[in-house]
């Protein structure tokens, strides 16, 4: 594998990240403050190049009311349901839970489309489903699930600053024409920042709570394995098209575990441990997406 290829693979930045995360340990750079300029500028370059119409979302119904089923109603609450064994004995952990679960799907799902040769048009319906949802429902998910311990206008306020800004801002990037390979190894990179950022500052925790740390990698993994078995059944049982099924499949499993990582260091800062199941979600959903999307690929790509 050449330079180009190294930077590119999803996979060396999370291992390093996590790995220097854990070497280094906490720093003294502005976590909360750094993490929020790093995901706009992931958000933006990950939304450089889509194209919403009005053709798309005219014709788009039944991926958006799959995508709210997929995002809102399995993975919320398989989220939920896993998060809620930590409640009792460990409610900051919980509360990590809790904001993961109200996030919309990870963009990841475009990316999936690309690299499986899936149908591109779905992928976008999806995603601008679940992101225009989740101005509201993540604000009414979070509130529900966690009352007061979070104040749901300042979830709102950040999640229109990680949503709307990136979107503006990349309708007149759109002129650079940055290339893909520039783009992917930037977006890898950003993801590899927040995760560095989020596993120093909680080294020590870690590393003091060695069963606890067990126990939510077991869960994270209990997780990812029941969400995968459960869209591969809905995929058939729904029919989705082979084209569309990468972009679903994505979209079942992997919530924006960046959007949740933020939210978490910012607005969880007193208890910074809420972060753990974000972004260990993070780490082992970005390994399991970089060998899913290596798989089969449909025979072209479809609503390029």
């Amino acid at each position: 594998m050449d330079a180009s290829g190294i930077a590119s693979d999803l996979r060396v930045w999370t291992v390093g990240a996590l790995a220097l995360g854990l070497l280094i340990g906490r720093t003294d750079i502005p976590s909360s403050e750094l993490i929020i300029v790093v995901l706009m500028i992931q958000m933006t370059l990950s939304l450089d190049g889509l194209r919403f119409s009005a053709e798309d979302i005219r014709d788009g119904g039944r991926e958006f009311l799959l995508s709210m089923l997929l995002c809102y109603g399995v993975n919320t609450s398989a989220t939920v349901g896993i998060g809620l064994l930590f409640a009792g004995d460990n409610p900051e952990i919980w509360h990590g839970w809790a904001l993961l679960a109200s996030m919309p799907c990870a963009i990841s799902v475009v990316t999936a489309a690309v690299l499986m040769k899936g149908n591109i048009r779905a992928a976008v319906s999806a995603v601008a489903a679940t992101y225009a949802a989740g101005l509201a429902l993540t604000p009414l998910i979070s509130f529900a699930l966690l009352g007061d311990a979070v104040n749901p206008m300042e979830i709102l306020k950040y999640i229109v600053l990680f949503i709307a800004v990136p979107v503006i801002v990349s309708i007149p990037l759109r002129k650079l024409r940055l290339p893909r390979n520039l783009k992917i190894p930037l977006i890898d990179m950003m993801m590899g920042i927040m995760l560095f950022l989020s596993v120093s500052a909680n080294r020590d925790y870690l590393v003091s709570y060695p069963g606890l740390a067990l126990a939510v990698i077991a869960a994270v993994a209990g997780r990812l394995l029941l969400l995968i078995a459960v869209s591969r059944f809905l995929m058939k049982k729904l029919r989705v098209d082979p084209a569309s099924r990468p972009v679903f499949h994505v979209l079942c499993v992997w919530k924006n575990t960046g959007l949740s990582v933020s939210m978490c260091m910012v607005l969880l800062a007193d208890t910074p441990e809420s972060v753990i199941p974000c972004f260990i979600c993070m780490i082992l959903e970005s390994l399991w997406f970089s060998v899913y999307t290596r798989g089969s690929a449909s025979p072209a790509p479809q609503g390029a």
